[in-house]
């Protein structure tokens, strides 16, 4: 009985979701992105706390070297970006029926270079333009990238989301066999997408990120280390509505010297050094509201 109403209790958010979902595909693709971006100005004036997560941080970053005016302007931009992800992940059917190409990689040799070399590409991606439809209407790199997806509380809308990154030619991948699944692709050759821009616990690496330490997924460079795969940066650029550019950056290098937790420190710097240079570059393009500037916690401190 427990298990039945368990289920059922998930069906509201569900039907909303799917509902919310259908209007958005009903509306001509301008339409759709013309509200997204009203709501998303609606959603920054409302939502006060991440607001104020995303000035904190802005502070963080940039200190005076913008002005107040700037930083607003990026807030909004944040929020902007966040909504026309959402709304995009959502018109997904819609987009692999376009005649055009949502996305153009820009570096696509550097990718399949490093195809070549035969260990398979770990792609750093971050919250970072659209990075959940990065894959859509590119051919060239189809059925190469799986995705680690968290899942959600409610089983029945995650079921769907993995539906939608599967046409957006990504293969998910359960967290609980996240490892295993990583290195049988590794091995075989493929690629994993992992993001790598957020706060990843007392226990992880804490290394510069905009002049400050912040706490660092070893996982990259760990696996980088471990498999010989190359690690290849990723970013999502918005030229205009419905146009995105994907650019490929040079490998990251992660020194080998024996050493393993200075060896991965270093990698984790190098990998946010390329995070900040593009973060910096288009700021509104980035997901200012999380807390990545966690301080290190002391030994016994809760």
């Amino acid at each position: 009985m427990d298990d039945a109403r368990g289920k059922w209790r998930h069906y509201p958010g569900y039907l909303l979701f799917r509902g919310v979902c259908g209007a958005f595909r009903l509306l001509p693709e301008r339409c759709a992105y013309r509200l997204a971006e009203g709501l998303s100005a609606l959603v920054c004036l409302a939502d006060r706390r991440h607001r104020k997560i995303a000035r904190a941080n802005l502070e963080i970053a940039f200190g005076d070297t913008k002005t107040r005016r700037e930083k607003r302007a990026i807030v909004r931009g944040a929020y902007r970006n966040l909504a026309l992800t959402a709304v995009e992940f959502i018109l997904t059917p819609k987009l692999r029926r376009r005649r055009e190409p949502f996305s153009r990689i820009v570096g696509l040799p550097i990718l399949s270079e490093a195809f070549r070399g035969g260990k398979g590409v770990i792609l750093l991606i971050s919250h970072f333009g659209n990075w959940e439809t990065m894959a859509t209407c590119t051919p060239e790199i189809e059925g190469l990238i799986a995705a680690i997806g968290r899942p959600l509380p409610n089983p029945l809308i995650y079921r769907e989301v993995e539906r939608l990154r599967a046409m957006n030619n990504l293969k998910p991948m359960r967290k609980k066999w996240a490892v295993r699944e990583i290195m049988n692709l590794l091995r075989d050759n493929r690629g994993v997408a992992i993001l790598a821009d957020q706060y990843a616990g007392r226990y992880a690496p804490f290394v510069p990120f905009f002049g400050r330490p912040v706490s660092t997924h070893p996982a990259p460079a760990l696996l980088a280390l471990k498999t010989g795969a190359a690690v290849i940066p990723a970013f999502d650029v918005r030229v205009r509505r419905g146009r995105h550019e994907v650019h490929v950056c040079p490998p990251i290098e992660i020194p080998a010297t024996g050493d393993r937790a200075a060896d991965v420190a270093e990698g984790c710097a190098r990998i946010n050094r390329v995070i900040e240079e593009w973060v910096r570059r288009r700021p509104d393009h980035w997901l200012w509201m999380a807390r990545r500037w966690r301080r290190k916690k002391k030994p016994g401190e809760r």
